[in-house]
């Protein structure tokens, strides 16, 4: 950034010494040759003010970028906060929003596989063969938390030509 700096402090004293030069010309040839010398000057040193420009407006974009970023980093920070880690009788862990924290929201779980990649994402219930379990809709994960009570032996009774009755 500063070479356009120094190159645009360059132009302007190139630019005022053939202003300075232009004064004590006696011809018009020569005043001509010195005006379009300083023509080239001045062109040259609106380049690098739209570079300047440029660069300088990249830079803003890149600022808003980066404090967007560190914006959502801490409101993912606070977010965090409100949760601690879980583990059920089956040993897989979850987060779970603290008691404290819970207020009129219903008691709920956070998958831990997405709160390390800072994604908040709910785990909703469901049944797992003989387990009741909690899946993650954003990366598939599977948390197994109880097993399913055995409701009793299932039995199905075969006549001799393989018919159920």
């Amino acid at each position: 950034m500063m070479d356009w700096v120094m190159g645009a402090y360059g132009g302007i004293k190139t630019a005022t010494d053939i202003t300075q030069s232009m004064l004590t010309l006696k011809t018009d040839a020569a005043v001509t040759t010195k005006v379009i010398e300083l023509n080239g000057v001045l062109l040259g040193l609106q380049g690098q003010l739209n570079n300047a420009h440029t660069e300088h407006t990249a830079l803003a974009s890149r600022i808003r970028d980066l404090e967007s970023e560190v914006a959502q980093f801490k409101r993912w920070e606070e977010e965090k906060g409100r949760y601690q880690l879980h583990q059920f009788p089956l040993g897989a862990l979850a987060y779970c929003i603290k008691p404290e924290m819970q207020g009129t929201e219903p008691l709920h779980y956070l998958c831990s596989n997405c709160y390390q990649k800072t994604v908040k994402s709910l785990l909703q219930a469901c049944e797992d063969g003989w387990y009741k379990a909690l899946k993650c809709h954003h990366c598939d994960s599977l948390i197994r938390t109880e097993k399913i009570p055995d409701s009793g032996p299932n039995f199905a009774f075969f006549d001799n030509n393989g018919g159920a009755f």
